[in-house]
C-alpha cells in the first residue's frame, strides 16, 4: 500500500503527467539533453515530441523540411503569417513549437484563439498530447490541465478559446496564436483588433502568429499580401 501511494503522488490527474514539487535527481546526461532542448526547438521536437498517426500510433516526429523551416522561423520571428494548404502538417508543428516555448521560457502565456473555441482547444488538445509522450524527467510539472487550459510549474501557461472582444482582455500574453484566421468573420475580426489587439501588439518581445488555409480574398488574405510585398507603403 505505501508503494503505491507513493507511485500514485508522482503524477497529476494521471501516470502521464507530472505533477508539482517533486525533487528530480537528474544525471549529468539529461542535465546536458535538457540544455540542448531550451536552446534549439528542432532539436527538441526531433529528439522528444511524438505525433499521432493514423496507421502507428504515437511516432517521434521526424520534420519535413519546410516544416522544420517554420520551427525556426517561430522560433526566430515576433510576426509570423503562415498561408498553408491541408494537411501539411502545420497544426501539429505550431503544437509542438507551443510545448517547447511554454516548457524552456518561463512565466509565459500562450493564447490560441480560433473562430470556434472547439477549433482553438483541438490545438491545445495536440500540445497536450505530446507533453503526455515526453519522459518524466523532461516534463514541467502541471498545476493545471482542462480543456481550455493547462498551466505549468515553471508559471508558464496555454489558454484556447474562441476569437472575440473578450477573449483574452486582461491579460499578459506572451504568444498570440490566431488558428485559420481566414475563416474568422470580418466583423469578429475588426472587433477583436479594437479592443484586444493594440495591448498586445505594443510589446517588443510579444509574439503574434497568423495561421490559415486559403478561404478567399478576404482580411487575412490583403494581410498576407502586405507581408509578402518589398513595397513598405503597402
Amino acid at each position: 500500500m505505501a508503494n503505491l501511494i507513493g507511485k500514485i503522488k508522482d503524477f497529476y490527474l494521471n501516470p502521464k503527467i507530472k505533477r508539482t514539487n517533486l525533487q528530480e535527481n537528474y544525471t549529468k546526461e539529461e542535465i546536458e539533453e535538457y540544455l540542448k532542448c531550451s536552446e534549439d526547438p528542432v532539436y527538441f521536437i526531433e529528439k522528444y515530441v511524438k505525433i499521432n498517426s493514423l496507421d502507428h500510433g504515437f511516432i517521434p516526429f521526424k520534420l519535413r523540411g519546410y516544416q522544420e523551416d517554420l520551427i525556426k522561423v517561430y522560433h526566430k520571428e515576433n510576426r509570423v503569417i503562415l498561408l498553408s494548404p491541408r494537411q501539411s502538417g502545420k497544426t501539429i508543428s505550431t503544437a509542438a513549437f507551443i510545448l517547447w516555448y511554454v516548457f524552456f521560457n518561463p512565466d509565459k502565456t500562450v493564447a490560441i484563439l480560433a473562430n470556434k473555441a472547439e477549433q482553438a482547444r483541438d490545438l491545445l488538445r495536440k500540445v497536450k498530447e505530446a507533453y503526455e509522450m515526453l519522459p518524466k524527467w523532461l516534463q514541467q510539472g502541471v498545476k493545471v490541465w482542462n480543456v481550455g487550459s493547462i498551466k505549468l510549474e515553471n508559471g508558464s501557461m496555454v489558454i484556447a478559446s474562441s476569437t472575440s472582444s473578450t477573449a483574452i482582455r486582461g491579460r499578459s500574453i506572451s504568444t498570440l496564436i490566431i488558428d485559420e484566421r481566414a475563416f474568422i468573420p470580418q466583423n469578429l475580426w475588426d472587433s477583436f483588433l479594437s479592443s484586444v489587439y493594440p495591448t498586445i501588439s505594443s510589446s517588443k518581445t510579444s509574439r503574434v502568429i497568423y495561421v490559415s488555409t486559403f478561404n478567399g480574398l478576404n482580411h487575412f488574405f490583403q494581410d498576407w499580401q502586405k507581408a509578402n510585398s518589398s513595397d513598405p507603403s503597402v
